[in-house]
């Protein structure tokens, strides 16, 4: 019993926190860690934000709108977002990722 209990709770804390989404009207004063914001209203969102995963707390802004370029798709999946293609920040601190079903994958 002690055994079982014990093996749950090393499987809890280890349990990878999974990014999730936010529909804004505009983009909020303060990002929360792990929340990418869907920037617009129910018929059109044009931009997502959301803080570093690097934990440089830096925002980054992704465009929506397929003619301007670069710009990204997003997918949900129950209450996980996806998003593609990969972001690459080219200044600061040079993070390169994708986000999958809600988990960072590093490149």
């Amino acid at each position: 019993m002690l055994k079982k209990l014990l093996n749950w709770l090393v499987k809890f804390f280890r349990k990878e926190k999974l990014y999730g989404y936010q529909y804004v009207d505009d983009v909020p004063d303060h990002l929360r860690p792990g929340i990418v914001y869907l920037v617009g209203n129910q018929d059109y969102y044009w931009q997502m934000v959301m803080l570093c995963p690097c934990g440089c707390k830096k925002a980054l802004y992704m465009n929506l709108m397929a003619e301007y370029d670069p710009s990204w798709k997003y997918k949900i999946t129950g209450e996980t977002i996806s998003l593609s293609p990969s972001i690459d920040r080219q200044v600061g601190c040079r993070s390169h990722f994708f986000l999958t079903h809600g988990k960072i994958k590093w490149c």
